[in-house]
């Protein structure tokens, strides 16, 4: 694979600084980051886990969100762009589920989905129950199984005699 045409300086310098406050403010996932670490640099991943003095399959793995690095490994990767990792502060709108722009959907967001799906659901069960009853079923909003069965005519509850040797 071929080097990607690199980014001059102020470009350069300016995706740096858009990534640095991207972690700063705890919004930087660990394959978004090495993405553009690598991306900013320039490099092939190939390049860029030589010159961050790890393999390209770690490097490789991490970008497509399969990897599981150690804390060296990702020390390793970010210490050229002034990166270590750390605990960061969780946000009260972490993302929690996924959605098209990036994967991730934000808490409240999720809350109102779901929201959605309890109501579409209650009506869906309310459907249900109005068709029971109107097929004349006795007690099919209950939860004596033993009546709904005997006016299917079921077998199951009915006695069975003891078989003669």
């Amino acid at each position: 694979m071929s080097k990607k045409k690199p980014l001059d300086k102020e470009q350069a310098r300016e995706r740096r600084n858009q990534l640095l406050e991207t972690a700063a403010a705890a919004r930087l996932s660990i394959n978004e980051g090495v993405r553009e670490m690598r991306a900013i640099s320039g490099l092939t991943q190939d390049e860029f886990a030589r010159h961050r003095e790890v393999s390209a399959r770690v490097i490789k793995a991490i970008e497509l969100g399969q990897a599981n690095p150690t804390i060296a490994t990702l020390n390793q990767i970010g210490k050229f762009f002034g990166l270590e990792v750390g605990f960061v502060p969780v946000a009260k709108t972490a993302p929690v589920t996924e959605s098209p722009r990036n994967g991730l959907m934000l808490r409240e967001d999720f809350e109102k989905a779901m929201a959605e799906v309890h109501r579409q659901m209650a009506e869906s069960l309310a459907a249900f129950q109005e068709a029971a009853r109107s097929l004349s079923v006795p007690n099919a909003g209950s939860n004596d199984e033993a009546q709904i069965n005997d006016a299917a005519g079921s077998s199951s509850t009915k006695k069975r005699k003891p078989r003669s040797p």
